[in-house]
């Protein structure tokens, strides 16, 4: 998401776009999560009390992350993660809103992925960030919020086929 800003504000920096399950949209109502993290108390408190195990468990039951992966990302949740976390979602209340509109200016070729079963960001946004940017394809993948970590070699190929595409044009 942070690139596809970049990309609306500055299209000669980017030559090619890719990513997805990150709604910029106006109409995009954050999930619970997110509303924990984004109000000052109970996101510092979710932080105060986080613990690496039953973070893990809640991100692999919930986003069908397996175990292992879920556990190695939860044991690096250190403090300056935390506190990244806090202030980032703290600091996107109105993200889509602000940044919707400037998705027209987005000149790179883009390719958009996105999880069909992903609980916290739902695949009309997929579809409608696809069609904001023009992009090649919008890929609906047969998984939940991570796509990287849950079809790594199908986002591989995406990419490969993306970048391919851009070096033959």
């Amino acid at each position: 998401m942070l690139t596809l800003r970049v990309a609306s504000l500055r299209p000669d920096l980017v030559r090619t776009w890719a990513g997805g399950n990150g709604p910029v949209d106006a109409g995009y109502v954050w999930h619970p999560l997110a509303k924990i993290w984004q109000d000052r108390v109970q996101g510092d408190r979710y932080m105060a009390e986080l613990r690496a195990e039953p973070f893990a468990e809640e991100v692999a039951s919930g986003f069908d992350v397996p175990l292992d992966l879920a556990r190695d990302m939860a044991s690096r949740v250190d403090e300056p993660m935390k506190d990244a976390v806090l202030r980032l979602y703290r600091s996107a209340l109105t993200m889509g809103a602000e940044w919707e509109p400037g998705l027209s200016a987005v000149s790179a070729p883009s390719v958009v992925f996105w999880g069909r079963q992903d609980p916290a960001c739902q695949i009309e946004f997929g579809r409608k960030l696809g069609a904001s940017l023009r992009s090649s394809e919008v890929i609906e993948m047969d998984c939940n919020h991570w796509t990287v970590l849950q079809r790594p070699a199908e986002v591989a190929e995406i990419l490969e086929k993306h970048w391919g595409a851009r070096d033959a044009g």
